[in-house]
């Protein structure tokens, strides 16, 4: 199964699994979207059976709350509670090592793969409400997509879950209406000038 990673996010990226149909429907999918997503290793969750509800549960409470952060400025209390709970689910545990000469610390999770799964989303959400603009969460300008983004660009005009997908759909369409306009144009006869 192939998933789309555009939404500049990862807990925008787990909203997109819902396109034509919800791509995570089986305890497999959820498998294989956390081994695409880089979070967990596929083999890790194959025996999550309760997981499949559960994610989508997770995603749509998720989906609410974002789309009311975006819409309001700041996050309900709802999504706050629910970040926290899986966040909790998750400890993250900070190593000091040593890397030749240097000293490094990394963080790294505690929970197990389904914990880290959940985690690694809600972290990812938390990020965006404490760190992220709310007006920069989009849907697709395309009115039959349902995939939304995190607009990073420079100009936060961006409109488009993608250029290879809605974008560049748009853009061809609007260049053929614009070409048969003109060639309708030049079709149609001159009116004569009445007096």
């Amino acid at each position: 199964m192939t998933f789309l990673f555009l939404g500049g996010r990862l807990a925008i990226d787990l909203l997109n699994t819902v396109i034509a149909r919800d791509l995570l429907g089986r305890r497999e999918d959820v498998a294989a979207w956390g081994a695409a997503a880089g979070v967990v290793a596929d083999r890790d969750l194959r025996n999550a059976a309760r997981e499949p509800a559960g994610l989508r549960a997770f995603r749509e409470a998720l989906r609410r709350g974002l789309v009311a952060w975006a819409a309001a400025g700041t996050p309900p209390a709802r999504l706050i509670a629910l970040l926290n709970h899986h966040l909790a689910r998750d400890p993250a545990v900070t190593e000091v090592s040593r890397k030749g000469r240097d000293v490094v610390t990394r963080v790294r999770s505690a929970g197990g793969p389904i914990e880290r799964l959940y985690g690694a989303v809600a972290r990812s959400a938390a990020e965006l409400i404490t760190q992220g603009d709310p007006r920069r969460l989009r849907k697709c300008a395309n009115p039959t997509c349902r995939l939304m983004f995190y607009d990073t660009s420079k100009s936060g005009r961006r409109r488009w879950c993608s250029m290879q997908l809605c974008g560049g759909r748009a853009k061809v369409r609007a260049f053929y209406q614009r070409r048969r306009a003109v060639t309708k144009r030049a079709a149609t006869p001159p009116r004569a000038a009445t007096r």
